[in-house]
C-alpha cells in the first residue's frame, strides 16, 4: 500500500506493546497489530506512523481528542478504512483488499458504531440473524437460538420481534452489540458507542461493556468515557494530530501522564 510518499518516522519509533501482562504467551501473534500506519484523506495526513502491537484479551481505551484520528484508526483495523502504507495484522495475518480474505478475517472482528447501523427494514432478530445466516451459513433455528442468547443477556430479547425506531438508543446500541457478538468474534472495536445516546442511556450501555469485558474478548473502545477507562482497561492510547502520543495503565494514565499534551487533555476532561 504505497500510494502516498512515506513520510519520516519517529526516532526510536517502536512497536508499543499494550495489553495486560501475561495475556500473551510467548510466541503468540498479538491479537491486533499495525506496523508503520500511514493514512490521507487527500492532502490530509489522517494517521502518522502508527506502530502498536495488542495483546490477546486486553481491553484497550483509546481517547483523544476530536480529530485526532481515532475512529479512522479502528475503521483500518477491519477494513472498513483504506490506508495507503503500513501493515494491519489480525492473529499474524495480515489484512488484506482481496474480497475473500478481507472478508475471512472480518469474520473474527465485531464492530460497534455510534449510530447503530440497524436496519430499519428489518426486526430486532433479523438484524441479529442475518449474517449469521448469510456469512456463517446458519439454519433459521441456529441462528435465531445464537441471537436470542445474547439478546436475553443484554435484556432486549423482549424486544426481538420490535423494529429499531420503536426501541430506545441504548435498546439499539445494546441490540448492536448482541448482534456484533453473535458472529462469535474474537475482537471487539467500538467507536464511541455512547456518543450518540441522552446522558441516562450511557450507564446502561457502559454495563453491557463493562460485562463483556469480563469475558477475556480483545477489546478495543474508542470512548470519552474516563470513568469507563479506569475500570475496564487495561491499557489506555492517547491520541492527537493523528500519532499515538502515550500509552500506559490507567493508573499511570490518570495520575501521572508523561506527556504535557496528555496532561492537557486530563485536565479539560477531568474538570
Amino acid at each position: 500500500m504505497n500510494e502516498a510518499p512515506r513520510t519520516m518516522r519517529q526516532a526510536g519509533c517502536a512497536a508499543i506493546e499494550v495489553g495486560q501482562a501475561g495475556t500473551a504467551p510467548a510466541g503468540q501473534a498479538p491479537a491486533l497489530e499495525t506496523v508503520g500506519l500511514n493514512k490521507w484523506f487527500g492532502g490530509f495526513h489522517a494517521l502518522k506512523d502508527i506502530d502498536l502491537a495488542v495483546a490477546q484479551g486486553a481491553r484497550i481505551v483509546i481517547c483523544g481528542p476530536s480529530g485526532s484520528g481515532k475512529s479512522t484508526f479502528v475503521r483500518c483495523l477491519n477494513g472498513l478504512e483504506t490506508f495507503q502504507q503500513g501493515v494491519v495484522r489480525v492473529d499474524g495475518d495480515e489484512l488484506s483488499r482481496e474480497p475473500k480474505r478481507l472478508q475471512r478475517l472480518r469474520r473474527g472482528i465485531g464492530m460497534v458504531f455510534q449510530q447503530f447501523n440497524l436496519f430499519p427494514h428489518l426486526t430486532v432478530m433479523a438484524n441479529c440473524t442475518l449474517a449469521l445466516r448469510r456469512v456463517l451459513g446458519k439454519s433459521k433455528t441456529e441462528a435465531a437460538g445464537m441471537a436470542l442468547h445474547y439478546l436475553e443477556r443484554f435484556g432486549v430479547a423482549d424486544q426481538a420481534h420490535k423494529y429499531p425506531a420503536q426501541l430506545s438508543g441504548g435498546q439499539q446500541q445494546r441490540v448492536a452489540i448482541a448482534r456484533a457478538l453473535s458472529m462469535h468474534p474474537k475482537i471487539m472495536l467500538f467507536d464511541e458507542p455512547t456518543s450518540s445516546l441522552d446522558p441516562e442511556m450511557v450507564k446502561e450501555v457502559l454495563d453491557v461493556m463493562v460485562e463483556l469485558a469480563s469475558d477475556g474478548i480483545t477489546m478495543l473502545c474508542v470512548t470519552h468515557e474516563m470513568g469507563f477507562a479506569r475500570e475496564v482497561a487495561d491499557h489506555v492510547v492517547f491520541m492527537d494530530q493523528g500519532r499515538v502520543i502515550e500509552t500506559a495503565s490507567p493508573a499511570t494514565f490518570f495520575s501521572a501522564p508523561r506527556q504535557e499534551r496528555t496532561r492537557r487533555f486530563l485536565d479539560t476532561m477531568l474538570r
